[in-house]
């Protein structure tokens, strides 16, 4: 597999950014403290800016935020729309948005039933860092912490809202150890599926100190593969394997001192796919990275 780099900017208006998307040539992005939905064209240009709070400041007030933290592509009623999720790290992040992509209408959700299911569940410190929908399921990702490393696949259907405490759940433990590292150094931060390849892409940090809800420094920042998420989904018990872990900073040199908040599929090929990568960097300026790999 050969990675390129094909673009880089800086988004200065726009200070933070947990989420990112791609819907008919355009990128959304979703910051956790701020009060708009970013939106440009894939070649980063003509931003809007779409109200999700009712409140006249840009960013909204750090105590009782919603903390979105990713979003996916759905179908509802054969319409798009963007479900925008909260991360759950405390009550008042359990919240989640439906956004009406033909309509720009909001469905805010509360889903708490389903959030305590999954602590239940054994995953006692929610942290939903990603997103993303394979076909008719809801694939989330809980980053671990250095209290608790494990990063975890929940699994879940589509519409998993709308009988919360039915929905089906599984937890699944992310394992690096075919990648040479260890599970423990490595914390996921956000997730996209390409239905083409039927791989599920992860943006990676390794991390001096991470939890919940604290800032994180940090280290080395990865994009890992999952192969055939599809046809593992009710097959893999306990354990799922990342099959390719790739160093970004050590393919160019321009990634480093970058932590990737999330990534998006911008176009796919049979043996190509072009990926929007959303980071975070020591100067609290939002920068996105579009990448090629070629297999």
């Amino acid at each position: 597999m050969k990675l390129e780099l094909l673009d880089f900017t800086e988004l200065k208006d726009y200070p933070s950014g947990s989420g990112i998307e791609f819907y008919d040539d355009q990128i959304y992005i979703v910051g956790d403290n701020y009060r708009d939905l970013l939106t440009i064209n894939k070649k980063w240009t003509k931003p809007k800016l779409l109200n999700l709070f009712d409140t006249t400041e840009k960013k909204t007030v750090k105590s009782p935020k919603s903390d979105l933290e990713s979003m996916t592509l759905l179908s509802v009623e054969k319409k798009p729309h963007l479900l925008i999720i909260g991360s759950g790290s405390t009550d008042k992040r359990n919240k989640a948005l439906l956004y009406n992509l033909k309509n720009n209408t909001k469905t805010w959700l509360d889903l708490s039933l389903y959030y305590n299911r999954i602590k239940a569940a054994g995953i006692s410190e929610l942290n939903i860092e990603g997103i993303a929908e394979v076909y008719d399921y809801l694939v989330l990702v809980n980053g671990g912490n250095t209290a608790n490393p494990a990063n975890h696949l929940i699994i879940t259907k589509s519409d998993f809202w709308k009988n919360q405490e039915k929905a089906s759940l599984q937890t699944i433990v992310i394992d690096f150890e075919n990648t040479g590292v260890t599970n423990s150094n490595m914390i996921i931060t956000g997730i996209t599926y390409s239905d083409v390849h039927e791989d599920l892409f992860l943006t990676v940090s390794s991390l001096d100190t991470f939890n919940a809800k604290g800032e994180a420094k940090p280290g080395k920042t990865c994009l890992a593969i999952i192969e055939n998420l599809y046809r593992k989904i009710g097959r893999e018990k306990g354990k799922i394997k990342v099959n390719k872990l790739i160093d970004l900073g050590g393919e160019d040199k321009k990634f480093a001192g970058y932590k990737m908040e999330s990534v998006c599929i911008q176009s796919q090929k049979d043996h190509s796919i072009k990926l929007q990568l959303l980071a975070d960097s020591k100067n609290s300026k939002l920068q996105l990275f579009k990448i090629g790999l070629d297999w």
